[in-house]
């Protein structure tokens, strides 16, 4: 199922561009490597970095109002003390979920100045999580009859189904050179994992770092 959910994806974002004597430029023109931090929903939950990688068309760049368009491949560390256990009814504590998503971005992009290097981005994301894990402290019962915590971590975590999410941020280009640009885009997003019969909301800021092909 993730296979082929991972086919439509990328089959959704290619058909847009689906012509003869395309070279790769015109499939992707901009790449950034990204870091990520989440943002706590209340007092019990902690943040912690994130990182990813993506690569995007950026439709119009040289026009005040343009688009983009892409693939990214983002990791997040999110607590939750909400959500149910995946596999068991027993009490636990201290959980966390390592969770990888490929998602594809629309985002409108409105560029300002003379030479069009600032702009502002509004959109969102719908995608699913590749991969993930779980790491939780789960209340054991002793032969004793005492308890204790146990430290368990499972790949069986609630992951595998979708995502979708918001953005918005600025960003600003700078010459390389004449064929490359340096893209800088701080943002702030909130993504929400569907995790089994439980939703999680899960904010955060983002730097991107990367280059654009001219």
């Amino acid at each position: 199922m993730k296979q082929l959910l991972l086919i439509a994806l990328i089959g959704s974002f290619t058909s847009c561009f689906a012509q003869e004597k395309k070279t790769f430029k015109d499939y992707f023109n901009e790449f950034h490597v990204s870091v990520n931090h989440g943002v706590p929903l209340n007092a019990r939950d902690r943040a912690f970095f994130g990182g990813g990688l993506g690569m995007s068309h950026v439709f119009r760049a040289d026009r005040t109002v343009g688009a983009r368009a892409g693939l990214e491949l983002e990791c997040f560390h999110v607590t939750d003390y909400n959500v149910g256990p995946p596999e068991s009814d027993k009490a636990r504590s201290n959980q966390h979920f390592y969770l990888t998503s490929l998602t594809i971005p629309l985002n409108l992009r409105i560029s300002f100045g003379e030479k069009k290097n600032i702009f502002l981005e509004l959109g969102g994301r719908a995608g699913f999580v590749v991969f993930g894990y779980y790491t939780a402290d789960v209340l054991q019962t002793g032969s004793n009859g005492e308890s204790y915590l146990q430290h368990e971590k499972t790949t069986k975590a609630p992951v595998g189904l979708g995502t979708i999410g918001l953005n918005s941020g600025i960003g600003t280009t700078l010459s390389l050179n004449e064929k490359l640009d340096l893209v800088i885009h701080p943002e702030f997003g909130a993504n929400l994992f569907f995790m089994d019969a439980h939703e999680r909301i899960y904010p955060y800021g983002r730097l991107c770092v990367g280059v654009r092909l001219k």
